[in-house]
């Protein structure tokens, strides 16, 4: 499990989100946790959250939500 932080802009300015996937995109990730042969992955500095939720939405795509809400802050 690959976690980075993805930032989007609009209107009136820009929010952080966190971006999951099962393959690794082309970027640095350091190993974050590992238990019963799980293993999650993020971008070197990005702080911990108390709770990483993981979901598969109706179409199939992971979702990563950070201490329960779907942005970062």
């Amino acid at each position: 499990m690959f976690v980075w932080p993805h930032e989007y802009r609009c209107c009136r300015g820009s929010t952080w989100a966190l971006d999951a996937d099962t393959e690794r995109p082309d970027r640095q990730f350091e190993l974050v946790h590992a238990a019963d042969g799980f293993q999650v992955f993020s971008t070197p500095g990005l702080r911990s959250p108390d709770e990483l939720h993981l979901e598969l939405d109706r179409r199939g795509r992971l979702r990563a939500y950070w201490n329960g809400q779907g942005w970062i802050g």
